[in-house]
């Protein structure tokens, strides 16, 4: 991009037109909180993409790619402080966030209003994590929770009945955590034929644990299985928010996240692990064995 494509007189003008979208972003929110389908506020869909292209005078010739962790869990199930995941997403620069705690949807409601009162530069999808009979289903751009408990296929049909997006969570898990944990923590070959929209093929795990992300990469290759792939760090301590992400294009903020997922354009991708990150990785899985072990909590945190 050429310099001369960016002058002052252009940020000036670009800040007066946003200014109404954040001036109206909590008004905005009420008005689609409460309905029964997921839509996007004028916020998210229009203020958060053309904030960052102010000071760009040809803005039609330019196409974002934007990034999102699509797996994230906070103290409203069994992960970190909703706070401390907010401002790690702001850190590592995110578009877009899902949370997704277990069976609940209270915490992406509650994120989803600090975002529009604070002005972030941040959009959350609402979304939860379904314990399904065969496995673990993210449930994104939903309203409401879904009753756990039922089959995979029944899970994605009532998944796609609130109009939200269906994503087999870390499909491939692997098979001794799911005997310590005493559950059933992904739903394996059932992507092959159950209906999701999307396959997690990252789900960030330090180590050798990449091979099962292979192994639903290599299914899906092997099955043609052509839906979008997402990333998602299923982070339950907020140093790890971003380790997984999603990559997707267009200007039209979360909304062009929704298509992309819908459309199977979204990509994913893992972040680096530092030694003393998988250090601690480990050493809260160990901590997670062993209270399951009591408390049977069913949970890696």
């Amino acid at each position: 991009m050429k310099r001369d494509d960016f002058d002052l007189e252009q940020y000036e003008t670009d800040f007066s037109e946003l200014r109404q979208y954040e001036e109206n972003a909590t008004d905005g929110l009420k008005q689609v909180e409460g309905r029964d389908s997921w839509e996007p506020t004028d916020y998210e869909r229009y203020y958060l993409p053309r904030l960052r292209l102010t000071g760009i005078k040809d803005k039609n010739r330019i196409v974002l790619q934007n990034v999102a962790d699509l797996h994230l869990h906070t103290q409203w199930s069994d992960g970190d402080d909703l706070e401390k995941v907010l401002d790690r997403a702001l850190t590592v620069g995110l578009d877009a966030i899902a949370i997704t705690d277990h069976d609940e949807i209270g915490g992406a409601f509650e994120a989803r209003r600090l975002v529009h009162e604070r002005r972030l530069p941040l959009a959350i999808v609402p979304g939860t994590e379904i314990s399904s009979l065969d496995g673990h289903i993210g449930a994104l751009f939903v309203m409401k929770t879904i009753p756990k408990d039922l089959t995979a296929a029944e899970t994605v049909d009532l998944i796609h009945e609130a109009g939200g997006i269906a994503v087999a969570h870390h499909p491939y898990s692997p098979p001794w955590l799911n005997k310590v944990l005493r559950v059933q923590l992904g739903c394996g070959d059932l992507i092959k034929s159950v209906p999701f929209d999307a396959i997690e093929c990252t789900n960030a795990v330090p180590g050798s644990g990449v091979k099962y992300n292979i192994a639903a990469i290599d299914a899906m290759r092997k099955q043609h299985i052509s839906v979008a792939v997402t990333g998602g760090s299923d982070a339950h301590v907020a140093a790890f928010v971003g380790k997984g992400k999603t990559y997707y294009g267009g200007n039209e903020g979360v909304l062009s996240l929704y298509n992309s997922l819908l459309l199977g354009f979204a990509k994913g991708a893992e972040g680096y692990w530092k030694t003393q990150e998988k250090a601690y990785y480990y050493m809260r899985l160990m901590r997670a064995m062993v209270l399951n072990a009591f408390k049977k909590t069913g949970s890696v945190n």
